[in-house]
C-alpha cells in the first residue's frame, strides 16, 4: 500500500521534474483467464511463476466488464471477472513474484470495445462507474499497483463523462489511474489526459515486410510516444503490444485467428516483437511495456499456435534484456 502511494506521488511530481531524467522500462504481459484455468486455481498459479521466470516484473490483469451489443447502455461485470476472482487473481500476481495491475477492458460478443456506441451515454457511463467502482475497490485492498480504467473505447474515450468516472474512482483507489487509447493517433487525439496518471496506448500498427524499414517505423513511432508524453507531462506506457505468431501478421497486426487464418510463423513474432521492445528502450524515455498475451492456462500457445500470446514460443524470451 506505502509502495502504490509513493508511485502515486511520483506521478503527481513529474511535471516539476521536466521529463528530462532516462527511466528504466518495465517490462510485463496482460493475463486472460482460460476456461479451465480460473483465478485462484493451481494452474494460473503455475502459469504466472512461469511468466515471473520468464523475466517478466508485472502482470496486468484483464477483468472484463460486459454488455450484449454495441448500442447496450448497461455494461457490468463480466461472470469470470467477478470481484472475488479478481481479488485471487491479484494475489496470485504478487505471491508469483510479480507486480499486479487490475486492467479494465469491455467485452462485446462478437465485436470490439471500439464499436461501443450506447443509445443514452449517460446512462451507459453510470453503469459502467458502478462496476467500475466495484473493481477499484478490490484493486484498492489487494494493493494493485495501478488501475487501468477502461481501454480502447474508441467512440467514447472523448467523452466529458469520464471525469466525473476518473472522480468516484479515486475516492475509492488511491494509486495511480490510467487508460488506454486503442492506437497512436487515437492517443494524440484523447482530450483527457490530464484526468490520468500516465499516457497508455495500444500498439497494433500495419507494418512493411522489409526489416529496415520496419525499424525506422518503429522508432519514429516511439519519439512520437515520449513526445506526446512531454506534451502531456505525464510517463507512457505501451500496455498492449502483440503480434501473432503467423505469417501476413504484419499487414493487420490487430486482426484474431478467428478473422483470418495463417500459416505459423514463430520466428516473425518473435523478432518482431524484440525489434519493438529494443525501439521503445532505446528512447529511454518509456516507463512500461505490456505484451499481449498470457493466459491463465500455463500451457496454452506452443509450437502450432497462431495466435497472439507468447506463452511457450520463442518470443517468450522478449523479457529477458
Amino acid at each position: 500500500m506505502a509502495k502504490r502511494k509513493l508511485i502515486a506521488l511520483a506521478l503527481m511530481l513529474l511535471p516539476a521534474l521536466g521529463f528530462a531524467q532516462e527511466t528504466e522500462m518495465w517490462m510485463g504481459a496482460n493475463v486472460k483467464i482460460s476456461g479451465d484455468a480460473q483465478w485462484g486455481s493451481d494452474a494460473a498459479q503455475e502459469s504466472l511463476e512461469r511468466l515471473a521466470a520468464s523475466g517478466a516484473e508485472k502482470a496486468l490483469l484483464v477483468a472484463f466488464m460486459w454488455q450484449a451489443k454495441p448500442d447496450s447502455n448497461d455494461p457490468v461485470i463480466g461472470g469470470d471477472s467477478s470481484p472475488e476472482l479478481v481479488a485471487a487473481g491479484l494475489r496470485q500476481m504478487r505471491d508469483a513474484g510479480l507486480d499486479p495491475i487490475l486492467k479494465v477492458h469491455l467485452w462485446i460478443p462478437e465485436s470490439w470495445a471500439g464499436e461501443a456506441a450506447p443509445t443514452d451515454r449517460m446512462a451507459w457511463f453510470h453503469a459502467y462507474r458502478d462496476g467500475l467502482l466495484k473493481l477499484a475497490k478490490v484493486a484498492e485492498d489487494e494493493g494493485a499497483e495501478a488501475l487501468v480504467v477502461g481501454s480502447e473505447l474508441r467512440q467514447l474515450q472523448n467523452s466529458g463523462y469520464w471525469q466525473p468516472v476518473v472522480t468516484a474512482v479515486r475516492k475509492v483507489y488511491s494509486g495511480p489511474i490510467a487508460y488506454v487509447t486503442h492506437s497512436l493517433e487515437s492517443a494524440e487525439q484523447f482530450r483527457y489526459w490530464t484526468l490520468f496518471d500516465v499516457v497508455a496506448t495500444s500498439l497494433y500498427a500495419e507494418l512493411p515486410t522489409d526489416q529496415e524499414a520496419r525499424g525506422d517505423e518503429m522508432r519514429e513511432m516511439a519519439d512520437r510516444l515520449y513526445t506526446l508524453g512531454q506534451r502531456a507531462q505525464r510517463r507512457v506506457w505501451v500496455a498492449e503490444l502483440g503480434l501473432r505468431s503467423a505469417t501476413g501478421s504484419l499487414s493487420a497486426p490487430w486482426e484474431s485467428p478467428e478473422e483470418r487464418e495463417l500459416p505459423v510463423n514463430l520466428g516473425l513474432q518473435n523478432e518482431v516483437l524484440t525489434s519493438w521492445r529494443d525501439a521503445l528502450d532505446e528512447t529511454g524515455k518509456i516507463d512500461g511495456l505490456a505484451i499481449w498475451a498470457w493466459y491463465t492456462d500455463p500451457n496454452a500457445g506452443g509450437v502450432n499456435d497462431t495466435d497472439f500470446t507468447i506463452q511457450n514460443k520463442p518470443a517468450q524470451e522478449i523479457f529477458k534484456r
